[in-house]
């Protein structure tokens, strides 16, 4: 009876087997299997890697993955490559018209945060903001025309069932107008136009311009749009268009756009979108269709799909800590207002919360040296 066994690993026969073994041949592995008296080639193999620790590579996997690729890479039909060449475009083509959507401005209201000092601050911050915007979309194409939509209560009013309480208001509502909005909006529209070929205003006016029981022209807002048309608005280059109902149409490059404050919206435990919903879909057909619709009054920035023809942008406000959206909505939303993009094709383009405070800006995060990863908290 013949002795199967390996060489030492130290001989030269074991160090011969050592270095060509990951990758011999199946003549190189039968040769060593008759030499050293092995049955078959995987008792040969079993001994190698219980003696020696190491294993055999085998090539066949990998030779079929070859020819499988090799298959694929043969089958593929040839591609006729046409190198990109750029096309220039004219103005026309690619240039858009920026909307910018102001509402609930509450000029002349007092809170724990905000007053007319914080209003124009907060004017300002929200102009050079829409500035800023305009400017990064320039570096790709024209932005020449400026649509200022403006959806009601400008001023904070003195109806005291609004809020318009002693120690809530800076002054009356004259003064509201002649002394905080209409400063405020003059220098916004004559120094946007320094930098649009033109701007367009659009007002409707909001539920805080006046009685109940007075006629619907009667109304603050109303006022500053009068004011505003009587001095920039007979500047080239500025329109102010005045709507003296609840609501107004107004197309953009072809695009029909419904204005209104949203007064009129009832709330369901604390929520407008219910009926906001039904309302729209209502007015799509009195006012034959429309694409886009933007109204405030509810004090919170927020957009929705009402349908594939239509999308709704609701404005936010520039109070803060205002106690009645708190208690209206039970929710608090930080200042805000909207900015967009408008195509003649392609419709709103580009949609941008606009910044009019940059202290109500996300919390960065508190170790500015994790740019990059994730965490994960656990609890034990």
């Amino acid at each position: 009876m013949s002795i199967r066994l390996l060489p030492e690993l130290r001989s030269s026969e074991g160090v011969e087997i050592y270095r060509n073994y990951t990758g011999a041949t199946p003549v190189m592995m039968d040769a060593w299997v008759a030499r050293y008296n092995y049955s078959t080639r995987r008792v040969f193999q079993k001994a190698v890697r219980k003696i020696y620790g190491i294993s055999h590579k085998s090539k066949q996997s990998s030779q079929s993955t070859q020819n499988i690729r090799e298959d694929v890479i043969v089958n593929l039909p040839p591609i006729n490559i046409i190198h990109h060449e750029a096309k220039v475009k004219s103005d026309a083509d690619i240039s858009e018209d920026q909307i910018v959507h102001f509402s609930d401005g509450h000029a002349g209201k007092i809170t724990q945060s905000y007053n007319k000092i914080v209003y124009r601050a907060r004017m300002e911050t929200a102009y050079e903001s829409m500035l800023t915007i305009a400017d990064l979309h320039r570096e790709i194409y024209p932005i020449n025309r400026l649509h200022v939509f403006i959806t009601g209560d400008n001023v904070q009013g003195e109806n005291p069932h609004q809020g318009s309480k002693v120690g809530e208001v800076e002054m009356g509502a004259r003064d509201q107008v002649k002394y905080i909005a209409a400063p405020a909006w003059n220098d916004f529209i004559g120094s946007a136009r320094q930098h649009y070929d033109e701007v367009n205003v659009w007002m409707v006016p909001g539920n805080h311009g006046g009685d109940k029981l007075a006629p619907e022209t009667s109304n603050w807002d109303l006022l500053l749009a009068d004011i505003l048309e009587a001095g920039i608005g007979r500047e080239r280059g500025v329109n102010i268009h005045i709507s003296n109902r609840w609501s107004a149409v107004v197309r953009i490059l072809g695009w029909r756009c419904f204005l209104f404050h949203g007064d009129g919206i009832p709330c369901q435990q604390g929520v407008p979108f219910f009926a906001l919903d039904k309302k729209l879909k209502s007015w799509y057909m009195t006012f034959g269709g429309f694409s886009y619709a933007f109204s405030g009054h509810f004090h919170k920035r927020h957009s929705d799909e009402i349908s594939t023809k239509l999308e709704y942008f609701m404005c936010g406000s520039l109070v803060s800590d205002d106690d009645w959206a708190t208690k209206k909505l039970g929710i608090s939303s930080n200042p805000s207002q909207w900015t967009f993009g408008i195509h003649p094709k392609n419709g709103i383009t580009f949609r941008y919360p606009l910044i009019v405070d940059y202290k109500y800006l996300p919390e960065q995060n508190p170790n500015p040296e994790a740019t990059l990863g994730f965490e994960l908290n656990s609890s034990v």
